[in-house]
């Protein structure tokens, strides 16, 4: 009976003695490093939302004035003068603001056009002047048929028509 009585006594001491994180305590810490976590991951994230905003904010406000850009090709006119063969373009700004056109494409040739042509709110303008584009001068025949023009702003508005010769 001593040895029972010694053995429980030992075993009762070690329980006693062993310290242990309360409940509250444990809960107390998960908060704090919860806390801590979110905290740090707010910073992180402001951080970069900030730096990505530049770039998406002048993307937009960029698209947002694109978007006021309308043109319209009013009219397509193919026709030779002796032996130059010429495309005339007629194109209006039905938009809000005024445009520059940026280049001209009849059946996916590029054309040279007049720098800086700005067409302005409820205008029609003919690109390169009263006698249009010279298709001789890029070495494009004037067949019938079928021709697909195409004009750019420099804003990036793309308009692409098709017209019948």
């Amino acid at each position: 009976m001593g040895l029972v009585r010694w053995a429980k006594k030992t075993i009762d001491k070690n329980r006693r003695s062993r310290s242990a994180i309360s409940t509250i305590m444990a809960n107390l810490t998960m908060l704090v490093i919860v806390v801590v976590l979110s905290s740090l991951l707010f910073v992180w994230a402001v951080s970069s939302f900030g730096a990505y905003q530049g770039g998406a904010g002048y993307w937009f406000s960029s698209r947002s004035i694109a978007n006021q850009e309308r043109l319209s090709v009013e009219g397509a006119y193919f026709y030779s003068s002796g032996s130059t063969n010429y495309a005339l373009v007629y194109v209006r700004n039905v938009g809000t603001i005024p445009f520059t056109i940026a280049s001209v494409y009849l059946n996916a040739t590029l054309y040279q056009i007049s720098p800086g042509l700005q067409i302005t709110v409820n205008n029609v303008t003919a690109i390169n002047g009263p006698q249009g584009l010279c298709m001789s001068c890029v070495s494009q025949a004037l067949n019938h048929g079928v021709w697909t023009v195409t004009v750019a702003t420099q804003r990036g508005t793309v308009l692409t028509t098709t017209w019948v010769y």
